[in-house]
């Protein structure tokens, strides 16, 4: 094992030792289009390989060889064109194969160059002032440690408690140069006091935790997370934690660990909160597959429903609360494709190549408001300038959405999952895809049955939902996405908390304006719970430009805040009314819908009420206040979440026809006590 591990070490340095790395390496030129192609690595070989690479060019292209996803690495590689595909690990005789099966000439080492590893160590960490050494157990601390090794540019050296370690490491410090050593754990006990070189004891995980984020902290607010479970190295739980340092030190990201059956996710951002460094947490993506840290389940909202439970990611709210995080998932049965999938993406943007669009909806008819909602999405991508086909009713097919699909870099199905999942066999499929962002809106799409296969050919994101939806309130909820997407430029995994906070505001309106003759009040609730990104949350879809002077002026619905006045404008524009067989929309760009219908009837089309939503920041909220809201429009026309913890609430509007300039809404904060007394006195009455 301790040859294998030379050999693996040996093989990353060797690999990287184009420049010396000191406290201010350069980064790679801007042409350099080097991808690592690490092959045959142990779990320990993959996290000192994730540390290495973030500490030596934290832009790199990473990937893991894989027989199962030897296609699409060959389709990625021809479409990338990297200048160089450089293997880390494996036998230096399976070169000869990986070329032939992946179409590429690689770079690799001389075998004869194992035999010296300090040797080697030294031609890419010349200067190395500062070295983190980390005994190999327990997990969750060496992951801790890959991470703050990563984010110091600095080696990571594992120790397996052999008492040869000592005089190795020793020699290393010496040719390093070394001024400080973080010494994690036991490591203290396995190191010689040296003249000159600083010694700096991190006692455990959470002390190599807090060293790590202080030293991302220097370079700005931590805004995300990485969430992973450092037991899944068990049988089927994945494994995903091993690229998580790697991961985490590219995205400046807090790596925040669970316990070993990954069900402590609340109490694990509980007691991150209470970190002033991660306080502004945002954005978290979990870097484990489902068995490693499960999706939590409720009793369906709806009585009598299909389903008994409904399963949704951990951190969704109960009640009324809204919608607090940003929140994606990563992972693949094949781990090799999560690297994959992040490669894609980073393609997709670097490119600069044109959004284009595929909706397809109502495959043969029958769920015309959902129809209605799909029209009203194509009308947001058509003005926002993206290129937009469209299949609805009978012209979706499956040899149409087959052939579609591979034009496109955005696909949106709308409509029943059994048509797209059993009669087209769309799991089955096997052609190679485009960097694509996938929206599956129907029943029980996001399985890994499913969406496996998707992601494999040439997906970097799928967004769908594991259990039953009504169409309306999943159209609802699509519809609430893109408007954020492509009104406000919302990053995947915000878009999507806008939309369930949408879908939360929405089923309180409806409430208070309807009461008890509200229908199907938990659909919505269902749809917000359910709904999930499997992909990454901070990504932005790259929208068309538009000239400054146009960009500026863009009509539609968009909000401010002046002093203690929230002012909503409507942009003096026409509404554009889309028909379709049962139901009629007139909305504003940015203006959103869901299944409430007015009660009079146009042309025989039952016309949708239109709402207004916004995302109101409110940065001078203070601790234990909370903003209470008046306003001219009669009450029943409104409603108002407020989230504490990021200082921001969201406004649900129905406007009157009236209403054609500005909703104004005044601002008076009172304490959280006062406000509670208020609500129990009310419900005294």
């Amino acid at each position: 094992m301790l040859f294998m591990l030379r050999m693996f070490i040996c093989s990353v340095v060797l690999l990287l030792a184009l420049t010396p790395l000191g406290p201010a390496a350069p980064l790679a030129p801007s042409g350099d289009r080097t991808v690592y192609l690490a092959r045959n690595l142990s779990d320990e070989q993959s996290i000192v390989v994730g540390s290495a690479l973030a500490a030596w060019r934290p832009d790199n292209v990473l990937l893991l060889d894989s027989r199962k996803a030897t296609p699409y690495l060959k389709a990625f590689l021809a479409a990338y064109k990297p200048t160089r595909v450089v293997t880390v690990g494996g036998e230096f005789e399976e070169r000869t194969d990986l070329e032939s099966r992946l179409d590429v000439k690689t770079e690799t080492m001389d075998a004869g160059a194992f035999e010296r590893p300090a040797r080697l160590w030294a031609s890419l960490f010349h200067r190395a002032e500062e070295v983190v050494v980390c005994p190999d157990r327990p997990r969750g601390t060496l992951l801790q440690a890959a991470c703050l090794a990563g984010s110091l540019r600095a080696p990571l050296y594992v120790l397996h408690g052999r008492k040869s370690e000592r005089e190795k490491l020793t020699r290393s410090l010496g040719a390093w140069n070394t001024r400080r050593v973080y010494l994690v754990g036991k490591a203290e006990k396995w190191t010689e006091q040296s003249v000159g070189i600083e010694r700096i004891a991190l006692s455990g995980e959470s002390a190599v935790a807090a060293a790590y984020q202080k030293q991302v902290a220097r370079t700005g607010r931590i805004d995300n997370a990485i969430v992973a479970n450092p037991a899944d190295t068990r049988d089927e739980w994945g494994g995903m934690s091993a690229l998580a340092p790697w991961l985490a030190c590219r995205r400046r990201a807090a790596l925040l660990l669970t316990n070993a059956e990954g069900s402590n996710v609340a109490e694990v951002m509980e007691r991150a909160q209470r970190r002033e460094v991660l306080r502004r947490l945002d954005c978290v993506l979990y870097l484990a597959n489902l068995k490693a840290i499960p999706v939590w389940r409720r009793p369906n909202p709806i009585p009598g429903d299909k389903d008994e439970e409904i399963e949704m990611e951990p951190l969704t709210p109960t009640g009324n609360r809204p919608f607090s995080y940003s929140i994606g998932r990563l992972f693949h049965e094949d781990r090799a494709v999560v690297p994959l999938m992040l490669a894609r993406q980073r393609m997709f943007l670097e490119t600069k190549q044109p959004l284009k669009a595929l909706v397809a909806s109502n495959s043969g008819g029958g769920l015309s408001l959902l129809e209605t909602f799909s029209r009203n999405t194509i009308e947001g991508l058509r003005h926002a300038g993206v290129e937009t086909t469209t299949l609805i009713g009978k012209q979706v097919s499956r040899e149409e959405v087959r052939k579609q699909m591979p034009r496109h870099n955005l696909f949106l199905w709308e409509g029943h999952s059994g048509t797209l999942m059993n009669d087209y066999e769309f799991p089955t499929w096997d052609d190679s895809l485009p960097p694509t962002f996938v929206f599956l809106q129907s029943c029980l799409s996001l399985t890994e049955p499913r969406v496996g296969s998707l992601l494999q050919r040439g997906a970097f994101a799928a967004m769908g939902s594991s259990t039953r939806a009504y169409s309306g309130s999943g159209g609802a909820c699509s519809l609430a996405f893109f408007s954020s997407v492509l009104y406000e430029n919302r990053t995947t995994g915000d878009a999507l908390r806008q939309a369930k906070n949408f879908l939360l505001l929405y089923s309180l309106l409806k409430e208070k304006r309807l009461g008890k003759e509200a229908k199907r009040g938990g659909a919505n609730i269902r749809s917000a719970w359910a709904f999930t990104l499997w992909g990454d949350p901070s990504l932005k879809l790259p929208l068309p430009p538009r000239p400054a002077e146009e960009a500026a002026c863009v009509p539609f619905v968009r909000h401010e805040v002046r002093g203690n006045t929230i002012v909503v404008s409507l942009p003096e524009k026409p509404r554009t009314p889309v028909l379709t067989e049962k139901y009629r929309t007139e909305l504003l760009p940015n203006e959103r819908a869901a299944g409430l219908v007015k009660k009079e009837k146009i042309e025989e089309k039952r016309p949708l009420v239109p709402f207004v939503f916004a995302e109101v920041h409110l940065p001078q909220a203070r601790m234990g206040q909370t903003p209470n809201l008046s306003s001219r429009l009669p009450s029943n026309r409104w409603v108002f979440c407020w989230d504490e913890r990021r200082r921001c609430g969201y406004l649900l509007v129905a406007p009157r026809a009236a209403d054609t300039e500005e909703m104004r809404f005044h601002i008076r904060w009172e304490s959280v006590e006062a406000r509670a007394a208020k609500r129990s006195a009310k419900g005294a009455e």
